[in-house]
C-alpha cells in the first residue's frame, strides 16, 4: 500500500522513525590525528542539495583503541562547502560556527561501526538536526575510511528521523589516507523527448572504475533503490563518458539507472534519470472545446500563491473514446512562467481517463514546469497509482478516489491527487489537492462520458486484438503486470496483462 505523505519544498517531513544509538556512557580522552575529510550526504540529502566534501579534524582515543571523534563536522568548513557547491549561504546561527559539536564513532567492530546520536548545530528554522545510524544497516571501517550503505544514516529533528545517504556519497577519511573521487552525475539535455532520442552527459570521478546500467520502462520512482540493487548485481556495462545518446523504446516513459564501482568492485554511488516521450499526434485527437482548469495541486506546494484558473483546449482520443487530455494547462498561468522556461517549444498535457465513468482519474503526466533544484514536475492520482500496482478500478471507485462530474464540472476529491518532482526524494509521489480545489469546467453542453456508452460491446469477438500504452502508442509485445488499452474491433477496454 502506498504510504500517504505530506509535502513541503523547504524540508522533508520526518515521518519514518528509526532507532539511533545513545552516546557512550564512559568518558573517553582523545588525541588529534590531524585534518581528514568528510563527505556529507545526510543534511544535504535532507534538503536536496548536492553532497559536499570538506576537511575536518579527526581525533582518536588516547589509548589507541578504535574510538574516533570528528570535530565540528557541521562547522565553518561545511558552510563554505555548501556555498561553493550549492550556492546556499548559511548564517553563523544556522551552522555550528563555534565548533561545539562532535561525531563520536565506535569502530571496535569494523564491520558494524556505531555512530552515536549527534546534534549537529545545524538549524535553518525547523529545529536542530541530528544524525545517527540506522541499526539495521551497517557502517564499515576499512583502509582508514568510514563508509555507509544507501539509507545507512539517520537524519532527524526532535524525536523523528528518516534514513539518508540516498546517493551513497557519505565518507569520513582519516588524515593521510587518499581521498577518492567517486563523483558521478547523469545530466539530461531534456527529460521531454519528441523524437525518442535521449541525450545526456555522464560525468564520473577519476576513481570510478566501472559503471553498470539498465533502462526500466514505466517505473515508479519510489522503487528506485530496489532497482539500484538489481543493477549492481546484473546490470550491463556502460562505456560512454561525457555526452551520449540513447534510443528510447516504444513506451511512454523510461528510467535510465547507473551504478558506479571502484577498482575493488565496491559500489560507490548511483544516479538515474526519468524521461518521457511527448506524443503529440494531432491527428489522433479531436478537439472538444475550451475547458476551464482550476489548479489545486501546486497550491499545496508553493507558498503565497492561491489556486489558479486558466482556459485550455480539451481533446478526446480517437483510439480510445473516453480518454481526454488538457492541452498546456499550466502554460497560461503567469505565476508559473519561470517554471515553464525550458518547455516552451513543445506541448504538455494532463491526461484524464473517463473510460470507466464511475471512477474518472488523472494519469501520470509531466506538466511542463521545472524547478532548477528539484527538476521536472509531474501530476498523478491515487487511482492511476493503484492501477499500476495491479489494483482493480472497481475497488478505487468504491473508495471514492475518482472524480465526479456534476452540472458540467469535474471535481477531484480531497487528497486524491499526487505530485512529484524528479530530483526531490527520488521522485517519490506526495499527496496533494488537500483543499479539493482542483476542478475542470467542461465545454458548454459537453458530456465527457457520452462517448464511452456509445462503444459497441460483444460484436467483435473475431476481430484481431491490439494493445496500446496509456499515451496511445501501439504495443507489439505487452508486458505482464502492465496496464494497457485493449482494442478489438470497435470495442475498447483497459486491462492489466497477466
Amino acid at each position: 500500500m502506498f504510504m500517504k505523505k505530506c509535502f513541503t519544498l523547504l524540508i522533508a517531513a520526518f515521518t519514518a522513525f528509526i532507532t539511533v544509538q545513545n552516546a557512550a556512557a564512559d568518558e573517553i580522552v582523545y588525541k588529534s590525528l590531524g585534518m581528514g575529510w568528510m563527505t556529507d550526504d545526510m543534511i544535504t540529502d535532507l534538503l536536496d542539495w548536492q553532497p559536499v566534501t570538506y576537511q575536518v579534524e579527526i581525533q582518536q582515543a588516547q589509548d589507541d583503541s578504535q574510538f574516533y571523534r570528528v570535530v565540528a563536522p557541521y562547522g565553518k568548513a561545511f558552510a563554505d562547502a555548501v556555498e561553493a557547491v550549492n550556492g546556499k549561504i548559511l548564517t553563523p546561527e544556522q551552522y555550528d560556527s563555534e565548533g561545539k559539536c562532535y561525531i563520536d564513532i565506535d569502530a571496535t567492530d569494523p564491520e558494524n561501526v556505531i555512530f552515536h546520536k549527534t546534534m549537529t548545530g545545524f538549524d535553518i528554522g525547523s529545529g536542530e538536526v541530528f544524525i545517527g545510524i540506522n541499526s539495521r544497516l551497517n557502517v564499515t571501517f576499512k583502509d582508514g575510511k568510514f563508509t555507509a550503505p544507501i539509507l545507512g544514516i539517520a537524519v532527524g529533528i526532535g524525536e523523528s528521523a528518516i534514513a539518508a545517504n540516498r546517493r551513497g556519497k557519505f565518507r569520513i577519511v582519516l588524515p593521510g589516507i587518499e581521498l577518492n573521487d567517486y563523483a558521478m552525475s547523469l545530466e539530461p539535455a531534456s527529460q521531454c523527448l519528441t523524437d525518442r532520442t535521449f541525450k545526456g552527459t555522464l560525468n564520473v570521478g577519476s576513481d570510478i572504475d566501472l559503471v553498470k546500467y539498465t533502462v526500466v520502462p514505466d517505473m515508479q520512482e519510489d522503487e528506485m533503490l530496489n532497482y539500484v540493487e538489481l543493477v549492481a548485481e546484473g546490470g550491463a556495462t556502460f562505456t560512454p563518458r561525457g555526452e551520449f545518446t540513447y534510443e528510447m523504446d516504444d513506451v511512454a516513459k523510461e528510467t535510465l539507472i547507473m551504478v558506479a564501482f571502484n577498482s575493488d568492485g565496491e559500489q560507490v554511488g548511483y544516479d538515474w534519470c526519468t524521461y518521457y516521450f511527448i506524443y503529440e499526434d494531432p491527428d489522433g485527437w479531436n478537439d472538444c472545446g475550451e475547458a476551464e482548469f482550476t489548479d489545486g495541486i501546486l497550491q499545496d506546494l508553493i507558498a503565497n500563491i492561491p489556486s489558479q484558473t486558466t482556459k485550455c483546449m480539451l481533446q478526446e482520443s480517437k483510439a480510445e473514446p473516453g480518454r481526454y487530455r488538457l492541452v498546456d494547462p499550466y502554460a497560461g498561468i503567469k505565476e508559473y512562467t519561470a517554471l515553464n522556461a525550458k518547455h516552451k517549444d513543445h506541448h504538455h498535457y494532463i491526461y484524464i481517463n473517463a473510460t470507466y465513468p464511475e471512477c474518472i482519474y488523472i494519469e501520470e503526466s509531466p506538466i511542463g514546469l521545472e524547478s532548477g533544484v528539484y527538476g521536472l514536475m509531474r501530476v498523478n492520482s491515487y487511482v492511476n497509482y493503484f492501477l499500476a500496482t495491479g489494483e482493480a478500478i472497481e475497488d478505487c471507485a468504491e473508495l471514492g478516489l475518482g472524480a465526479i462530474v456534476e452540472d458540467g464540472v469535474m471535481t477531484f476529491p480531497e487528497e486524491a491527487l499526487m505530485f512529484s518532482m524528479l530530483k526531490y526524494d527520488n521522485g517519490d509521489w506526495y499527496i496533494t489537492n488537500s483543499a479539493g480545489e482542483t476542478k475542470i469546467v467542461l465545454p458548454e453542453g459537453f458530456d465527457i462520458t457520452s462517448s464511452v456508452s456509445e462503444i459497441a460491446v460483444g460484436s467483435d469477438a473475431d476481430a484481431p486484438v491490439e494493445y496500446y500504452d496509456l499515451q496511445g502508442m501501439k504495443i507489439i509485445e505487452p508486458q505482464a503486470g502492465k496496464l494497457y488499452i485493449k482494442r478489438q474491433g470497435s470495442t475498447v477496454s483497459k486491462l492489466i496483462v497477466r
